[in-house]
């Protein structure tokens, strides 16, 4: 025998699966009732037009009524359940952004402590005159600093920023001595940060010191080389591809593009540029392809004054002069914009040196150059 009212039943979980959530409870309430009063009358009157069938006991209007509360009571309490598993996987994510955010908090006091111990050493080198000492990234030894190399001029502006020229210097320095070994570079900065011209300097470099075949430069986003064919990527033979926010590259692409850029294929320099944490993740989930990326340039700790540093290299490099107001008014320019963003900063300096050029005065910025 049929449960009583279970048409109706069926009617309301019916409609109440289509609404629930998208009106007021109370009126959906009373609408599911009526709906479920008119669908036992439909389902009373089927069973008077089949006799052969068993049919359920009559209710008066007030027993509808009560058995129709009930089942929207009961639906409800399932779809209930329903939006608890919903509930719970909105923790677990929850639960796993937290956890992200600890780890990531605790890799930046990690730095932050190595950092305040490297500087105390570099200023204690400094003040005792003793010859600057660094470790090889291929053989693990350690050896002088030396100097940046001759026709790594276009990376000359980052000398004067205290830890990152290291970096460069003995990236630069290594590759030379090391030919045979990857020459890819990650570039490491901060979460907002502009680093695609630090990796477009790099790329020059490489081609003006012979170390790539090609002046060719492809740049690209993370999300886009995901979905782009490595076909496009034959006309690049001999030069440099610089990935952007390259912490979101898919695993299988990134090795793709290793293969593709080996010396026996395409040959050309893999650059990533990204926020330090996306590439340490990164790189902590995938360390098969470690290998393939040696140097590391860690550009994440420029802040106003290393920034002033890079203008006054940059300027000179380019062979402008510019007073102490000039470097005021681009001081002001910072406070305005994502501290150590190095982009927008060397945009802002070659719009500076461009507006010296269109007075034509010798090279000589003026502080209203800067605006």
């Amino acid at each position: 025998m049929k449960k009583p009212f279970s048409n109706a039943y069926d009617a309301i979980k019916k409609l109440f699966r289509k609404m629930f959530g998208k009106k007021d409870p109370d009126e959906l309430q009373e609408e599911a009732v009526e709906e479920g009063a008119e669908e036992a009358a439909e389902g009373e009157e089927a069973v008077e037009e089949a006799p052969e069938e068993e049919q359920e006991p009559e209710l008066t209007p007030e027993e509808q009524k009560k058995a129709a509360l009930e089942a929207v009571a009961h639906i409800a309490e399932e779809e209930g359940i329903k939006k608890e598993k919903v509930s719970k996987g909105e923790l677990e994510e929850q639960k796993k952004y937290e956890e992200e955010v600890k780890r990531r908090a605790e890799r930046k006091k990690k730095r932050e402590a190595e950092d305040k111990k490297k500087e105390a050493k570099e200023a204690a080198e400094q003040r005792s005159g003793m010859v600057k000492m660094v470790v090889d990234p291929v053989t693990g030894e350690e050896i002088p600093l030396g100097q940046l190399p001759e026709g790594a001029s276009n990376l000359k502006k980052y000398m004067r920023i205290q830890t990152t020229s290291d970096d460069i210097v003995v990236a630069m320095n290594s590759i030379i001595k090391h030919p045979d070994m990857p020459k890819n570079i990650v570039i490491l900065g901060r979460n907002g940060f502009g680093t695609v011209k630090v990796g477009e300097d790099f790329a020059r470099s490489f081609y003006e010191m012979g170390l790539v075949k090609s002046d060719k430069i492809a740049k690209t986003k993370a999300k886009q080389l995901n979905k782009m064919g490595l076909e496009k990527l034959a006309a690049l033979k001999g030069g440099c591809l610089i990935i952007e926010n390259a912490g979101l590259v898919s695993f299988d692409k990134l090795v793709e593009v290793i293969q593709n850029s080996s010396p026996e294929n395409n040959d050309y320099v893999v650059i990533l540029t990204g926020e330090i944490d996306s590439l340490a993740n990164f790189f902590e989930e995938n360390e098969d392809i470690v290998d393939s990326f040696i140097y590391l340039i860690d550009i994440h700790k420029i802040k106003e004054k290393g920034m002033i540093h890079l203008a006054r290299g940059y300027v000179k490099e380019k062979g402008y002069k510019a007073d102490k107001y000039v470097y005021e008014k681009l001081k002001n320019y910072l406070k305005g914009m994502e501290e150590g963003n190095i982009d927008r900063f060397v945009q802002k300096l070659d719009e500076t040196m461009e507006n010296c050029d269109k007075r034509g005065d010798d090279k000589s910025i003026i502080p209203e150059d800067v605006n």
